[in-house]
């Protein structure tokens, strides 16, 4: 029998044009920079990184201050779903503002802002990466979800919540509630706006359409008419 390959954790502050890397090691249990690459790359440099189904990718997310996901949000996620489907890996997100800050807080006052950003780059990754080793439950796994079907037609309705589900639909008077970067990534490639924010959300729908799982966990300042349940 051969020797069983050591699971890889890698970090990934992703960017349009270089991304950051970090990993960590069972053996060594420490969190290192690893290598900036161009993002056009990155795909080229885990191949040669050897990574596999065992590994793990632990991206950081990009969240405005306000809580809300944002067309970067989206090329990250869809980066990584690329990842996953290449090479089989866990992939999970971090919340970048807890990294963000951390940097922030270490630097205010000491030097000016172009070192800052300078270090940010270098740093974020290590950043992402321990945050998500010293508590994983910060994480959140990249999971396909499945996608409901629609039987009845509910054109005739004005007002629609999608509330923490993926839905078939081709209109556009709905709104979209959702913290779930998969489900956040599937609407907004079909130009569909999602919120992750309930104060987004209006106090009343004519439709409630609401996984079943989820049933049971609609804010009680939400009413509607009728709800619909998958």
């Amino acid at each position: 029998m051969g020797t069983p390959k050591k699971v890889k954790t890698l970090a990934i502050d992703y960017g349009t044009s270089n991304c950051g890397i970090a990993f960590y090691t069972e053996d060594i249990k420490i969190v290192l920079p690893k290598a900036t690459v161009k993002s056009d790359k990155l795909i080229e440099y885990l191949k040669s990184s050897e990574i596999n189904e065992q590994d793990r990718i632990i991206f950081g997310l990009p969240i405005s201050m306000s809580g809300r996901y944002s067309n970067q949000t989206f090329l990250t996620i869809d980066t990584a779903i690329k990842i996953k489907n290449i090479f089989g890996c866990k992939i999970f997100f971090v919340d970048e503002r807890l990294t963000t800050s951390t940097l922030y807080s270490q630097f205010k006052g000491k030097v000016n802002y172009k070192k800052v950003k300078k270090t940010k780059d270098q740093s974020s990754s290590v950043l992402i990466l321990s945050s998500y080793i010293q508590n994983p439950k910060i994480g959140l796994e990249l999971i396909a979800k499945e996608i409901k079907e629609i039987s009845s037609d509910i054109k005739k309705y004005d007002n629609i919540l999608l509330y923490r589900i993926s839905v078939d639909v081709n209109i556009h008077n709905v709104d979209i509630f959702t913290n779930d970067p998969w489900t956040f990534w599937y609407y907004y490639k079909k130009g569909l706006k999602s919120t992750t924010l309930i104060s987004d959300l209006k106090e009343h729908y004519d439709l409630l359409i609401i996984s079943k799982e989820n049933k049971d966990n609609l804010p009680k300042s939400i009413t509607y008419c009728k709800s619909m349940c998958l």
